[in-house]
Formats: structure tokens, sequence, C-alpha cells
């Protein structure tokens, strides 16, 4: 009797857990080449612009934004670079207060870290009922095909391929061990003597790897690896090790730099470093700092010495806030090497978004340059006044009515070379359920102003998702008119843009892009083709 009313009790305390959380849960039904479709068993509670979370270590994260919405499934934007297979479970939230949750330095660095990460997080232990590890094979392959053409100059014309593959195998043999690789290869058509004569022209490996997991705390990494603690250091060639204790994360770096010509191996560019992470929950939100520090060299000569600081949290209610900072340590002047304290950057973002119909982002960006003293002799030897650039975003977006989506944005930047400040501002707003079509049209304006440029681009987009054919159509017209100051002729541009993709023929996906550039007396064309499978 006591077990049965310990079950009971479990049962209730479950189901009570399941309701407070109050999450609808869909699947992904197919990725086209811009959304990502999905299917719930009905939609009420969900809106435009809501987020989609998918469960990574027991917790959710942020991973798609609600474009279109019908009574059983959805059209989404995706906000991370994970790779949304069909039948993956993703949760929508149907209260008005979304869950609290940490977004890491991948989503928040748009580098090459967008298209490493997805396989490396894929490395992750999963176990059996046997406590066996279950082996994955996972990939993507895509070819690329653009084609320029005009009518001023035949060497405008040309064609470019571009190969790219990312590839994982995870818990090889039912063990800790996993290896990934990501690489592109892309070349002219009139233009392969030069690959063959040397590959490295043509071939950039950004990810090749094998990972260990001795256990849930303890990892290395051997070979070509992007560490999204430290991606501020990028890739490196090398040996790297973490261990997770009960309040921080240890890791370990020692390797070298890919060549700064070519990104192949170079022994010579070597660099060494560690690094110390916490995590940590205070309420609703967490809280993750990291702070490395890190010597390059060249040639066993120091090259630079840096340290780095990152810092972001979900603490405040509703308002996500980042912050990064590097501090060169070293100095060369005139030869003269010496020790010095020196901010070389500092980057700080906040979004808040205190209701589904508006959200605010402010950023502030400060960056002197970078000089590696060995690489680069005759710069920095030569240089001895540390140029500063200074920048400042803001952007809102205000979701008065259904279907109607607005956005303001302001950038300034200004560097002490300048004749006077970078300014740009401008807006857009769109409407995502045209009566009838059932298709979004959105308006963009931008104006910029410079030392060199005064000008406005103008835009308009209608998009068109058919889901039976798992298809998007889009066209739109683009006018750019800038004046610049150098008594250079006036710009007056009108584009044409046309886009189709359609994933049917799964798991390939297709899609052909043209624009055409039309000018006083002379025209522009360009067409991308692209074909995408998923394995």
């Amino acid at each position: 009797m006591p077990k049965l009313n310990f079950l009971i009790l479990f049962m209730f305390v479950n189901i009570a857990l399941f309701a407070q959380d109050n999450f609808k849960e869909g699947k992904v039904s197919y990725t086209s080449s811009q959304l990502v479709y999905v299917s719930f068993e009905n939609t009420e509670g969900i809106a435009e612009g809501d987020t989609i979370f998918i469960k990574l270590k027991n917790s959710l994260q942020p991973a798609l934004k609600v474009k279109y919405i019908s009574s059983s499934s959805a059209a989404c934007e995706k906000l991370s670079s994970g790779d949304f297979k069909s039948g993956l479970a993703v949760f929508a939230s149907v209260n008005d207060i979304q869950p609290s949750v940490i977004a890491t330095s991948a989503i928040i660095n748009q580098t090459a870290v967008n298209e490493i990460q997805p396989i490396q997080n894929e490395v992750s232990t999963k176990l059996k009922s046997t406590n066996e590890i279950d082996s994955k094979i996972s990939g993507r392959y895509s070819i690329q095909s653009y084609s320029n053409f005009n009518n001023v100059s035949q060497y405008g014309d040309y064609q470019r391929w571009r190969h790219s593959l990312r590839f994982g195998l995870q818990n090889i043999g039912s063990s800790g061990l996993s290896f990934s690789t990501y690489a592109i290869f892309a070349y002219k058509a009139d233009e392969w003597n030069t690959v063959s004569s040397d590959i490295s022209n043509a071939l950039k490996v950004y990810d090749f790897n094998l990972n260990y997991k001795f256990s849930n705390s303890t990892q290395i990494w051997l070979g070509r690896y992007l560490n999204r603690k430290i991606s501020n250091i990028s890739i490196v060639d090398g040996l790297q090790f973490e261990n997770a204790f009960s309040f921080l994360t240890l890791g370990l770096v020692v390797g070298s730099r890919p060549d700064y010509r070519d990104f192949s191996f170079n022994p010579k560019l070597l660099e060494y470093g560690a690094y110390l992470s916490r995590s940590d929950t205070l309420g609703s939100g967490m809280m993750e700092n990291t702070i490395s520090l890190f010597e390059q060299t060249n040639d066993n000569k120091t090259d630079r010495r840096f340290a780095y600081i990152q810092h972001s949290n979900t603490i405040i209610t509703n308002t996500y806030l980042f912050a990064s900072a590097e501090v060169d340590l070293y100095k060369k002047e005139l030869n003269v090497p010496k020790s010095e304290f020196s901010l070389t950057s500092l980057f700080l973002s906040a979004r808040y978004s205190p209701v589904r119909v508006f959200s605010l982002s402010l950023s502030y960006d400060s960056r002197r340059n970078v000089y590696y003293y060995e690489t680069y002799k005759s710069l920095s030897d030569s240089v001895l006044d540390n140029e500063l650039r200074q920048g400042f975003r803001a952007r809102a977006v205000v979701k008065p009515i259904n279907n109607i989506i607005i956005g303001l944005q302001y950038g300034y930047r200004y560097s002490k070379t300048d004749v006077k400040p970078s300014r740009n501002y401008g807006g857009n707003i769109s409407y995502t359920a045209i009566p009838l079509i059932q298709s979004s049209l959105g308006f963009n304006y931008n104006r910029l102003l410079s030392n060199y440029v005064d000008g406005s681009v103008y835009s308009v987009n209608l998009i068109k998702s058919i889901s039976a054919l798992r298809s998007d159509f889009s066209i739109g017209f683009r006018k750019t008119d800038y004046t610049f100051l150098n008594n250079s002729p006036k710009l007056d541009e009108k584009a044409i843009l046309v886009d189709i993709s359609t994933s049917v023929f799964a798991p390939f996906s297709f899609s052909i892009s043209y624009e055409g550039v039309f000018e006083s007396t002379r025209t522009y064309g360009r067409i991308l083709l692209d074909l995408t499978t998923r394995f």
C-alpha cells in the first residue's frame, strides 16, 4: 500500500509540474533554405513572433521564431545554426512569460562557429537502458554554383563553384570517441590551374578533430577545433583539455594558429593558454563567466599576449545581457618589448523584451587595432598610436497588432581619422498574412551618412510559402541612391531579386536565386544554384 501511495503521489507531482510548464510539444516536419516547418496537434496559444525551444542537456534553449502560423503548423525562422532534422521535438510556451534561458557565445559570435558548432554539439553521449552508448553518423553536403555576368566587360563574367561538407561520427564503436569535420572547397571555373598547382588556394578546413569523453565532466580534443568558450582566439590546431568541477570548468590549450596566408597548418605559430568558466543559477535566471589568458608566438617569439573576459546572464526578468573584453598584456615599440595593460576591445549588448509585442536591443563596441608584433613587423614597429574605433547600435521591434511587425534601427561609428562619424538609420514594416494568397510583404528603408557617401536604400519583398510543396518563393525590388563626397558619379541603381527553394525531393533541397542590377548604362546579373543533402 505505501508503494501504491508513493506511485500515485509521483504521478500527481509530474502532472502538476507539466501543467505549470504549460508547453506545447511539436515536431519538425521539414526544413527549407529559409524556414523550418513545425507541426503541432493544434497551435492554440501560439502566435507570430513567439519563440520555439529545443531541449539540450535538460534545459530549454531558444531555436526558432514563428513567422507564419496555421491551425496545426508553423513556419519558423532559425535563431541558431543547429541541424533541424525531420522529427526533432520542439516546444512552444503558451504562457505570457517564456522560460528564462541563457544563449551561448556561439550564438553571439556569428562567425565560423555558426557552421562548425552544430557538429561539435552533437557529440554528447546518449545512454541506452543497458548503459551502452549509441553511435551516430550525421552530416551535410552542399554544392553551389555562382555565376556573374554584365554588359560592360568580359572580365566581370565568371562562374564560381563551392563545395561544403560537414560530417560527424559520434561515440565511435559505442565509446566516448567522436570525430567531426567541416571544410569548404571553392574556386572559379577558369582558375583551375591555380587550384591544381596548390590545393590550399581552394580548400579551407575549419574543423577536423577527434574528441574523447572520459566522463561527463572530462574530455579532450585533438586536431583543428574551435572552442566556443574561447572562440575569440579562433581555431586552434593542437590539443585541448577540459574538466568540469562542481563549481567551475578548467580548460588548457596548446597548439598553433592556422597560417594567416592560406589557412593551412603552421607549427611556427605556436600558442598556448588556459581558461576558467563558471555557470550559476540565480532565481529563474542563469549567469556564465569566462576568463582566459593566452600567449601567441611566431617562430618562438612573442607575437601577442592577452586576456579575454566574457559574461552573459538572464538574471533580470525578460532581459539578456552580454559583455566581453580583450586586454593586451604585451607591447613592442621600436623593437623594444615591454609588458603593458591595454584595453583592446570592449563589447556590451542588452536585449529587453517585457512583452511579446515589443523588444529593444542595444550594443556598444569599442576596439583598437590588434598588432601581432612578429607576424606583421613592418606595420607594428612603425605604429605608435593605436587607433580607437567606437560604435553604437540600437534596434526596436514592435508588433502593434496581429501580423504587423515594425522595426527601427540606428547605428553610429567613429574613429579619429574619420572626417565625421558614420551614421545609419532606418526601419522596416512587414505584414505576415496577406489575405487570399497567405503571403508576407515587407518594406525596408536605410539611410547611410559617412565621410565618403550620403545615400539611401529602399526595398520591398514578397514571400510565399507552400507547405504542401515544401517550397518557398520570394520576389523583391531594391533601389539604391548614393552620392559620393569625392566627386565620383552618383550611383542610381535598381535591382530585381527572385528566389525559389524546395525540399520536396527529400533528403535533397534545391534553391535558385537571381539578382539583376540595372544602372543607367550598365547591367549586372547574378545566379546562385544550391543543392544540399543531409544525412
